[in-house]
Parts: structure tokens; C-alpha cells; sequence
């Protein structure tokens, strides 16, 4: 429980320090920050490679000293892929936005740092000494939120990338030297280690690949509309689009956190004994409360608008339609999400990667047309088919499933 609540702690600052700074940079700037934090977040996907699975799975309960020697062992693979992915990533920095060296610099040393981060609290998940840890990421973003509040207040003419970019990066260094700090006073070194305990670069790739694989595929699916309508369209529409897209996948992030990963012990567990039937009602029970939680959102947002009018909207440029097709895409995708975790749970990982894979492909061309010809209402109107085919492709697989294996009981 006390990971769930720092976990919240630290995804709702960052939600205010994300979206707060989409709405008060210029509109061309709010679109470079949403492509910057769109590519930080997938080179730290690439820098982690999912490599924490296989440690939860593999070490969890283990003596103190074993799990800290595979953390200890992962982080040479992260070093590894910092090297590989950082040039990768500086790259399209450069061609996306043409920033310069100065920034990009930055941008690589928070992905760094938010990858590290991030990792302390998959770890935390599973070892609660690593708890710690992740009170450091919440400090970390409320510094942040006080710098940027103060020149917004002081000076609102600094408060551009390059001070948000500056102040990100500042916290984010001071926070991971702390943090190893921390981790080296928590860790349980073996007193012989021996030649044998150590595990090469080449068996953690191997360990790991297929869940990088469905991760990656996963990420993409999820984002790849913000990667093609950063190419497409013009900065000042592409910051449009991100003070839409940013706020609804906030409300994604707790319906991960608050809704999928809190049924996920029960679904697990009652896979080995129950009906498949049994899975799918704990589900549908939860994905109600999903759309309770998602309307009442929606109502209290329709009520803002209505009172102030079109004030808000049009010191934003925001527009209604587009939060109400965002918000369709997303219930849409959490349904399906509710599918894959019962797939999940009957171990059928491959599948979940094989209609993954299949979605994003059929969709990715719709995608970029619609883009391409309609602008934003065209990505919004590829996001939701694209998740309505994966929920009918779940949907199809769980009810095959359902006639092969009526009883799923072991």
C-alpha cells in the first residue's frame, strides 16, 4: 500500500509539473516540451529494456544479497544501452525539433535519470527496502514544481524550455546522486562472491527480450500518435494536441495504478482455480468503475467549461471534442487492457504480443493518413480505431480460449 501511495505521490507531481508546463510555455515551445517528454519516455523504456521482470520474477524472496546482485548487474546492461540509445535519441532531438546541442544534452541526462528512478520503484515493488528510494523521485519533482512556480512568478519571461529543461535537469542529477548514495548503504554485498555469481551482458539481453519486445510493442501502440503528428503537423499545432493528449493520459496512468494493478493479484490468483468466466467478471466489475471514475471527470470538466465559458478554451486553445474523442480512446483501450491482464494470467504473453503487434500494424497506416489529411481530429479518429480493433482481437482470443478451456482450474 505505501508503494501504491508514494507511486501516486510521485505520478501526480509530475502530472502537475508536465501538463502545467504544456499550458504555460508558448504554443511552438508546449510542442517541442510534449515531443521531448514523448521521446524521453521511450529512450528510458529502450535504456531499461524491461530488465526488472525478469529480477522480480527470478529473485523475488531471495536473500538480501542476491537481489542486490542483480540489480547491481543490471545496472551495467543500463550503462551498456546508455551508450547504444543515447546517439539514437540525440538523433531525433536534432530532426524533430532541431534543438540544440545544449538542450539535447539535458534531454539525455533526464531520460537517464527518469529511467533510474523508475526503476527504484519496480524494484520497490517487490523489496521494501528500496522504498526509500522512491520518496526521492516525489522530492524530486516537487523542487522542480517550486523552481518553475518561482519564476513564473518572479520573472515569467525565463520560463522557457531551456529553464525547464535546466531545472529538470539539475533535480534529476541531485536526485540520482542521492539515491546511490542511499542504495549503497542499503545493499547486502556477498562476502564471496566468487566468478560463478556473475551474470554476463549477453544472458540479461537474452533473460529479457521478449519482454522488451512486448513492452516495446505496447509503448508504441500508445504513443506513436504523438511521434507522427510531432513529424506532420507544425509546432504550434503539435502543442494543441499535447495539452489534450498529456492531461488525458494522466487519467490513464491512475487507471494503471488505482484500477489494473490493484485487481491484478486477484486475477493472478484465482487463473490457477476458477472458470474463465470468473476472470472476466472481476473485470467487468472493475471496468465499471473505471467509467464512473472516467465520467465524473468528464462532468466536472464540462462544468468548468460551462462556467468560464470560453475564457479557459481560448487562452489555451483548447477544444472540448478533442478531450471527449481522447477520453473514448482511452476507455476503449482500458477495456482491452482489462482483456490482456486475463490473457496475462493464463499465460499467454505471446498472444498478447501477437495481437499487439497486429493492431499497431493495421492501424499505423490509418494513423498517418488521417493525420496527414485531417490533422488533429484524424489522429484522434486513428486512436480510437486502433484500440477498438485490439479490444475486438482480445475480446475474439478470450472467447476461443473460453470454448477450448471452459475450466481453467489446475
Amino acid at each position: 500500500m505505501l508503494v501504491v501511495l508514494l507511486k501516486f505521490a510521485e505520478v501526480g507531481t509530475r502530472a502537475i509539473f508536465v501538463v502545467g508546463t504544456s499550458y504555460l510555455l508558448p504554443l511552438d515551445q508546449a510542442g517541442q516540451f510534449g515531443l521531448i517528454v514523448t521521446l524521453q519516455g521511450l529512450a528510458s523504456f529502450a535504456f531499461g529494456y524491461e530488465r526488472h521482470t525478469d529480477i522480480q520474477r527470478r529473485v523475488v524472496g531471495a536473500e538480501p544479497w542476491t537481489f542486490d546482485r542483480a540489480v547491481g548487474q543490471a545496472l551495467r546492461l543500463f550503462a551498456t544501452n546508455y551508450l547504444v540509445v543515447s546517439p539514437i535519441y540525440a538523433a531525433l532531438l536534432l530532426i524533430l525539433m532541431g534543438l540544440s546541442p545544449w538542450l539535447i544534452c539535458l534531454a539525455i541526462v533526464v531520460a537517464v535519470a527518469e529511467q533510474l528512478m523508475n526503476q527504484a520503484y519496480l524494484m520497490a515493488m517487490v523489496n521494501p527496502r528500496y522504498r526509500p528510494l522512491m520518496g526521492l523521485a516525489v522530492m524530486k519533482n516537487t523542487a522542480i514544481l517550486a523552481v518553475l512556480a518561482w519564476l513564473m512568478l518572479a520573472d515569467p519571461a525565463r520560463l522557457g524550455l531551456g529553464a525547464v529543461l535546466v531545472t529538470w535537469a539539475a533535480a534529476s542529477v541531485g536526485t540520482v546522486g542521492v539515491a546511490a548514495l542511499i542504495w549503497i548503504r542499503l545493499r547486502h554485498p556477498h562476502p564471496d562472491p566468487g566468478p560463478g555469481l556473475r551474470e554476463s551482458l549477453s544472458a540479461q539481453y537474452r533473460a529479457s527480450w521478449h519482454h522488451f519486445l512486448l513492452g516495446l510493442v505496447a509503448i508504441l501502440a500508445l504513443q506513436i500518435d504523438r511521434l507522427v503528428i510531432g513529424a506532420v503537423m507544425p509546432l504550434d499545432q503539435v502543442g494543441v494536441y499535447f495539452r489534450h493528449i498529456l492531461m488525458v493520459s494522466m487519467i490513464y496512468q491512475v487507471f494503471n495504478i488505482a484500477f489494473l494493478n490493484r485487481v491484478l493479484p486477484a486475477v493472478f490468483a484465482l487463473a490457477k482455480r476458477a472458470p474463465l468466466s470468473d476472470l472476466q467478471a472481476i473485470a467487468q466489475r472493475e471496468y465499471l468503475r473505471v467509467l464512473v471514475f472516467v465520467g465524473a471527470l468528464a462532468l466536472a470538466g464540462l462544468a468548468l467549461h460551462l462556467v468560464t465559458g470560453d475564457a479557459l478554451a481560448d487562452r489555451f486553445s483548447l477544444v472540448p471534442a478533442y478531450f471527449a474523442g481522447l477520453l473514448v480512446m482511452s476507455c476503449v483501450r482500458m477495456r482491452a487492457d482489462f482483456n490482456g491482464l486475463i490473457l496475462n494470467a493464463l499465460h499467454q504473453e505471446a498472444v498478447i504480443f501477437r495481437l499487439q503487434l497486429i493492431s499497431f500494424a493495421l492501424n499505423f497506416p490509418v494513423l498517418v493518413g488521417l493525420t496527414w489529411a485531417l490533422g488533429i481530429p484524424g489522429t484522434i479518429a486513428s486512436g480510437i480505431t486502433g484500440a477498438a480493433l485490439y479490444l475486438a482481437l482480445t475480446r475474439r482470443t478470450l472467447i476461443r480460449q473460453d470454448r477450448e478451456s471452459p475450466a481453467l482450474a489446475t
